[in-house]
């Protein structure tokens, strides 16, 4: 019952300069909330999953940058409220590209007024802040493999060779052997993050009509590329 909008910010930012940016925290609870603020580093692996990490743990960790304005607060129930947080990259000429980490705002639970064992469950979102050194950025990405595994499926994996994170958009066509596009599938906006491989897929329609299909994957990245397959 918590939510955080923007979902995420990139940021770009001066070396020695101090940015302040403000997000809106949503809670649909009825009463009050006490949330918990921490800041971790994290890391997506090729297929997309998360992990978490203590602070500075990475090469391009920017957790160590991000103050935000409180470690805990109270956030009326049925309502929204402005946090804010403050981004200072160093003044350090050997920093290029972008840096990361990541804000979890955590419903701290309320104490219990009766005695015994019991089950606690709680909520944590987390909001990804992507840094980039101003006039630092350099740019490359290529489509590694298209490939059906499973034949419910298509899966296709992109390499980003530039320094900056970059997300995805585009389509995934099944062309009949007229080549007509007969299906459209379009593709997640997912984060690629810098110097490393992403996998996404796909699944295909399930009222797909039996038959031989070409499928044209045109991947765009956030930088204006478009990434071929078939």
């Amino acid at each position: 019952d918590i939510g955080i909008s923007p979902p995420r910010l990139e940021l770009v930012v001066e070396p020695g300069e101090t940015i302040t940016e403000a997000i809106t925290l949503l809670s649909d609870a009825i009463e009050e909330q006490q949330m918990q603020v921490i800041v971790e580093d994290f890391t997506l692996d090729p297929k997309g999953d998360l992990s978490t990490l203590p602070p500075g743990s990475l090469e391009h960790s920017a957790s160590n940058w991000l103050q935000p304005e409180l470690t805990d607060f109270v956030v009326a129930g049925g309502e929204g409220q402005e946090f804010r947080i403050s981004v200072t990259v160093p003044n350090d000429a050997s920093l290029s590209g972008t840096y990361h980490g990541m804000v979890f705002f955590t419903v701290v639970p309320p104490l219990s007024e009766t005695s015994g064992i019991g089950v606690v469950t709680t909520a944590r979102i987390g909001l990804a802040v992507y840094v980039t050194v101003a006039s630092t950025e350099q740019s490359g990405s290529e489509m590694v493999d298209f490939f059906q595994e499973e034949d419910s499926s298509l899966t296709f994996a992109i390499a980003n060779t530039g320094n900056t994170v970059m997300r995805l958009a585009g389509r995934i066509e099944l062309r009949n052997e007229a080549g007509e596009a007969k299906y459209v599938l379009e593709v997640p906006d997912v984060p690629v993050m810098r110097e490393s491989e992403r996998e996404v897929t796909m699944e295909l329609p399930e009222d797909i009509e039996p038959g031989f299909y070409t499928a044209l994957a045109l991947v765009e990245d956030s930088r204006s590329g478009l990434l071929v397959g078939d």
